[in-house]
């Protein structure tokens, strides 16, 4: 059989647009379609002499199931085309044609028809054969992708039954910790209990020294009672005593008011007196320049004896009287002081 290079130029834009973008490979300096890698990928298998299968074609071209399906199906198709132009025959040249024009038209038209009828028996076994293919392809592709499907989904699920296991694990490690706080938290309580029965009999102990310490309350409420009924008869008997004191003071009071007044007037009194012993100080004064007036007269008459003598009788008179008026007043200004 022929080999013949498929023809990539019947592929449209559309079917450029409907390949996956992570199919295009990155590391090409130009850019592939999914078509592309497709057809090279089959070509490259036939040419090894490999299966051409769905499987083959999306390992070599690095693509899905239903893309490779899809184009593989194409490729077998432009291969069958390729196969039939390549069975026909072309036509007779010019210069045969002038030559056998008489007397093998009639062969060559015999060798045509057979030729053509050959070719479409060929061409329907092979439609046939690559109609099961396509069909045989689909439902490899179908149950590769729900293979894949399975997969993934039991993946989920053992994803799944592990985290559940973990969980069941976890819940296990918590089961055996809160047990062991059961158990810490049941001897707490038991030691607790203990300590609360202790506590129970203190209490008990502390009620009976509480009701002696209210029946010793009592009898002292009960003395203090009575102290208080002497201490208010004491107390009455204190403010009769304090009566009685206020009116003494009262007394005292007026007594003082009274001395008060007394030696307001005996001041008034000797500021009187002082007030004499000043004038009669003044006559004192008067008196001594008269007698020294009288002297000078004395010593003037000295030749007058008789008026010499009775005026001196008459001074020494006046003197006497004089130093006993002084004498009565220095006596007064003693005893004004004194009181």
């Amino acid at each position: 059989m022929t080999t013949t290079t498929p023809d990539r130029s019947h592929h449209t834009p559309a079917e450029d647009d409907d390949r996956p973008a992570e199919e295009t490979p990155e590391a090409s300096p130009v850019p592939r379609t999914a078509r592309e890698r497709v057809f090279a990928a089959a070509d490259a298998l036939l040419a090894d002499d490999e299966p051409v299968t769905v499987s083959t074609v999306r390992e070599k071209a690095g693509c899905s199931n239903a893309t490779a399906t899809t184009h593989l199906r194409a490729w077998r198709a432009h291969q069958a085309d390729a196969a039939a132009d390549a069975a026909r025959l072309p036509e007779l040249p010019r210069s045969v044609e002038l030559l056998v024009e008489r007397g093998v038209s009639g062969l060559w038209g015999e060798a045509v028809r057979r030729a053509r009828d050959e070719h479409a028996e060929e061409a329907a076994t092979l439609q046939e054969r690559a109609a099961s293919a396509r069909e045989d392809a689909d439902r490899l592709a179908r149950a590769a992708d729900t293979a894949t499907a399975e997969r993934d989904a039991a993946r989920a699920d053992l994803d799944e039954l592990r985290t559940e296991a973990r969980r069941l694990r976890n819940l296990l490690d918590e089961s055996a910790l809160a047990r062991e706080q059961a158990e810490a938290a049941a001897r707490h309580a038991a030691g607790q209990a203990e300590e609360l029965r202790a506590q129970a009999e203190r209490a008990r102990e502390e009620t009976a020294r509480v009701r002696d310490e209210l029946a010793a309350a009592v009898a002292a409420r009960a003395a203090e009672a009575e102290q208080r009924a002497e201490a208010r008869a004491a107390l009455a008997g204190v403010q009769e005593t304090l009566a009685e004191a206020r009116s003494a003071l009262e007394s005292v009071r007026a007594e003082h008011r009274r001395g008060e007044d007394e030696r307001a007037r005996l001041a008034a009194e000797l500021s009187t007196t002082r007030s004499a012993g000043d004038r009669l100080e003044g006559e004192a004064a008067r008196l001594r320049d008269e007698l020294a007036a009288a002297r000078s007269r004395a010593e003037e008459a000295a030749r007058d004896g008789a008026e010499q003598a009775a005026a001196r009788a008459r001074a020494e008179g006046e003197l006497a009287g004089l130093r006993t008026a002084s004498a009565a007043s220095e006596a007064v200004r003693t005893e004004g002081p004194a009181s």
